[in-house]
């Protein structure tokens, strides 16, 4: 096996965004499948390359404090060993986020998942305003016989509204937006996918006639905006919610409790951490001047 630098990991990482297999990229660079998963998934999820260790390099250890602040930070925030490394850097202390983790996994409080996240290629995008386009989808949530469906704000990640349904059906989806656009207003347009749920094809279109869902942007002034045929993570940001909420529910009585804790209580990572902002402070940060949201009932 080839050793690898750090010219060769931006490749890597580039070739994964491109579209390239693991398999084809292992074999230009010499190296494992798995090493090429491991190394995009990283930076995946920190947004960074990873780093080369020296070799033979011991871990130093965290003092007891720094345990101590790391173990009350993910008990307030359920946060990860990368947003740990950053709320802490704002506190002034400098920390790995590959320390955190050892040390949250030393104390029962994380574990290796490494087949948690699927890998997904797709060109970050994000709308300047709130309100300017609302992702959303339908997700099973496990070990129950429940469907969940949210609107989530671009520009914020905002949750607009949710619901828990025996089923994923075009009138669900439409109860859950009548239930958003009362609270907060019409968005300018809605990504979704191709589900039954909001679309139907120009073959269905004819035997069926228009989906509901369609019919009801439409007539809101509302537009439709579809994922690809051959990328569907166009709507990787609800996708990645629902990972969050996979994750973290088990902390929570209710999935009501993680919405307000994810909207209100929780900074997210895309957001302005310099100032722990929330996904609900983003949004309201981020309204196009002019806009007026509903009066509170």
């Amino acid at each position: 096996m080839a050793k690898l630098n750090d010219k060769k990991i931006a490749w890597i990482i580039r070739s994964k965004e491109l579209g390239l297999r693991s398999s084809e990229i292992a074999f230009i660079q010499n190296v494992t499948a798995r090493r090429v998963n491991q190394i995009y998934l990283h930076y995946r999820m920190t947004g960074r390359r990873p780093i080369l260790k020296e070799p033979g390099r011991p871990m130093e250890p965290l003092e007891e404090k720094v345990i101590k602040r790391i173990k009350e930070i993910h008990h307030e925030y359920k946060a990860s060993a990368c947003m740990i490394e950053l709320m802490l850097k704002l506190e002034g202390v400098k920390v790995s986020h590959n320390k955190i983790h050892r040390c949250l996994a030393d104390n029962g409080l994380s574990k290796e998942e490494p087949n948690k996240k699927k890998q997904r290629s797709y060109v970050r995008y994000e709308r300047e305003h709130s309100m300017s386009l609302w992702h959303t989808d339908w997700k099973k949530l496990s070990g129950t016989n429940k469907w969940l469906i949210a609107y989530e704000d671009d520009a914020s990640r905002m949750i607009m509204a949710w619901g828990t349904f025996e089923s994923p059906t075009t009138e669900a989806s439409l109860e859950v937006l009548y239930k958003a656009i009362k609270q907060y207003g019409k968005p300018k347009a809605i990504l979704t996918d191709r589900g039954t749920q909001f679309y139907a094809s120009a073959k269905d279109r004819k035997t069926q006639g228009e989906c509901k869902f369609q019919t009801v942007l439409r007539e809101l002034g509302i537009e439709h905006i579809l994922s690809g045929v051959s990328h569907p993570q166009t709507n990787g940001k609800i996708e990645r919610f629902y990972g969050t909420l996979e994750e973290k529910l088990k902390y929570f009585k209710s999935i009501e409790e993680f919405m307000n804790f994810y909207n209100k209580k929780r900074p997210h990572m895309s957001l302005n951490l310099e100032v722990l902002e929330t996904p609900e402070k983003a949004f309201y940060r981020k309204l196009e001047p002019g806009i007026s949201l509903p009066e509170k009932q």
